[in-house]
């Protein structure tokens, strides 16, 4: 989304510029500024107060002209000098998606003769496109260089006056919030386009459930498959009768050492089985089953404890 300025920064005055003068003298308007071009094509300024961010020699005329002066210009022009608001919707890209955010952007024209020699009638189209500009460079810029691009960095490098000294207009980035909407500028390279969804608080709560359900396991993926899909009872039912291991709850330890050594062939069983009892007898433990043999034929009889 993007704030639109339907009302041009200048205008040409509807009256002649003799007239315009007075007006501007009488009017103590300090909202905008008269512009006049003479019959040689240069422009000079007329006005109550020096624009916002102009050089000392930029600064308003001061004295009424002369007569002669006075009927010398043929054109003047109203140029507005207060603080224009406007929004640029901009889409961040992230690791996991897009964080959409509105950057509150304040222009104002600092050299209104400028504003008039290079006909800038909408001055937040402009301001727009150097905005946009200087947004992709720096994302570029901070992801080459391996380091992430957010707020804090637009702010770092956009909190200052941006001068456009070709059309005589300044702005500045006064905050940065987030944003839920669609239509914004996105950010990143064309591979990103594709995400699916914006990366907004929401969208983080539904990550972490999501995360939550893998880590637990097929059965929380078939539920929620089963939740967003409710007309599809019987599939999921067809799946855990033809999966039934990937069903069955989580087993103890006991349950994993039974499985585990029915698994073992009768050979692999009879080892572990004398190597267990040895333990159990040198532990001073009773061990039932048979007696075995010891060294030169004796027999060693069970201990018990």
């Amino acid at each position: 989304m993007t704030t639109e300025d339907s009302c041009p920064v200048y205008t040409l005055a509807p009256h002649a510029p003799w007239r315009e003068i007075l007006r501007q003298r009488l009017s103590g308007r300090r909202d905008r500024a008269l512009v006049l071009r003479d019959r040689e094509g240069a422009h000079h300024v007329l006005g109550t107060k020096r624009p916002r961010g102009t050089e000392p020699g930029m600064a308003a005329d001061g004295a009424m002209p002369s007569l002669p002066r006075l009927l010398g210009y043929e054109e003047a022009f109203r140029v507005r000098l207060g603080e224009q608001p406007e929004t640029r919707s901009v889409a961040l890209p992230t690791a996991y998606g897009t964080e959409s955010v509105n950057v509150r952007v304040l222009w104002w024209v600092h050299d209104p003769a400028q504003v008039v020699r290079s006909r800038t009638a909408y001055g937040w189209d402009v301001v727009r496109k150097n905005l946009d500009q200087c947004l992709h460079q720096m994302e570029e810029a901070q992801t080459t260089g391996g380091r992430s691009f957010g707020a804090p960095e637009m702010m770092h490098h956009l909190a200052s006056p941006q001068r456009l000294e070709s059309v005589g207009l300044t702005y500045r980035v006064t905050d940065v919030q987030a944003r839920d909407t669609d239509g914004e500028l996105r950010l990143g390279q064309p591979g990103d386009a594709g995400l699916p969804y914006s990366w907004t608080a929401h969208r983080r709560e539904e990550y972490d459930f999501c995360i939550q359900a893998l880590r637990n396991g097929p059965v929380s993926l078939a539920a929620l498959w089963l939740v967003r899909h409710p007309d599809q009872v019987s599939q999921v039912l067809d799946w855990s009768v033809q999966n039934p291991g990937l069903v069955r709850e989580e087993t103890d330890w006991q349950e994993e050492m039974a499985g585990l050594l029915g698994k073992l062939t009768p050979q692999e069983q009879q080892e572990l089985s004398e190597l267990l009892r040895d333990r159990l007898v040198n532990l001073g433990r009773r061990v039932p089953g048979p007696r075995k043999a010891g060294v030169n034929g004796r027999v060693d009889h069970p201990s018990a404890v």
